[in-house]
């Protein structure tokens, strides 16, 4: 048998590390996905937003039933629903709602709109942003008793 006991391991001076080359490939892999993420959470949040939006005006409708039967009319009012408006305060008033909703943007075309000339019907006017919402395209939408 025959013992080996001079080795020696050759060390080559090659630097450790990465290129700039696959430096800047993982970055872009990265805004990449970073870009794909936030445009999954943007488009979620406006579905959301539009769920929300059938909700308040299913529960307004609901409201200005309870209204009517108390007070055999509807409000009347035409105009944005903001809360302070003449609709609105009727509605808290006769304990119809606690508070109105408002849309969760709540600026430009993303108001709840209330019209109601005699009292004996209404149109409550709202947007969607999104496809959604089955049986409903994006844009604006109405709802009557």
């Amino acid at each position: 048998m025959k013992k080996i006991t001079n080795y020696k391991l050759q060390i080559t001076n090659r630097a450790v590390g990465f290129t700039i080359v696959e430096l800047l490939v993982v970055m872009a892999i990265i805004v990449l996905l970073g870009s794909l993420i936030l445009v999954q959470v943007s488009s979620s949040r406006a579905r959301s937003r539009d769920a929300e939006r059938e909700s308040e005006i299913k529960t307004l409708q609901n409201a200005l039933a309870i209204y009517a039967v108390n007070n055999r009319t509807y409000p009347i009012y035409s105009g944005p629903l903001s809360g302070a408006d003449q609709a609105s305060v009727a509605l808290v008033n006769d304990g119809a709602l606690n508070q109105v909703p408002v849309d969760p943007f709540n600026s430009g075309n993303y108001q709840y709109a209330y019209d109601s000339a005699d009292g004996s019907t209404y149109t409550l006017t709202y947007y969607l942003e999104t496809n959604s919402i089955s049986g409903k395209s994006a844009g604006v939408h109405t709802a009557t008793p």
